[in-house]
């Protein structure tokens, strides 16, 4: 484990100056989610936030999405550690959650 979060931290500080060029615009974290019994995330496509552009994938007020939008939560490295609504092909989970890439089978 001391391994993992080593590894956290070096590659948060990579990014944390630039930490939204990290984002593949992929908008999933735009859309209301749940998650399932089994940890699935159910994202609902037919509720995006009123602020979302669906064409581009960007947010219509993004430099002050935090003031004027109570849905609109900050992606940081808390959330994309620990936050289960954040779909696990995120650009953010993908290079964060290095446990999950542990796991998987080649």
């Amino acid at each position: 484990m001391p391994g993992t979060i080593c590894r956290i931290f070096n590659e948060y500080k990579k990014w944390r100056k630039n930490w939204d060029a990290l984002c593949g615009r992929c908008g999933k974290c735009c859309y209301q989610k749940s998650v399932s019994r089994n940890g699935e995330v159910i994202i609902d496509y037919f509720a995006p936030c009123e602020h979302f552009n669906k064409e581009t994938k960007l947010c219509n007020i993004y430099e002050e999405r935090f003031k004027l939008c109570d849905h609109c939560g900050k992606v940081n490295l808390f959330c994309v550690l620990f936050n289960r609504r954040l779909p696990q092909d995120c650009a953010y989970a993908k290079t964060f959650r290095v446990w999950k890439k542990q796991n998987t089978v080649i």
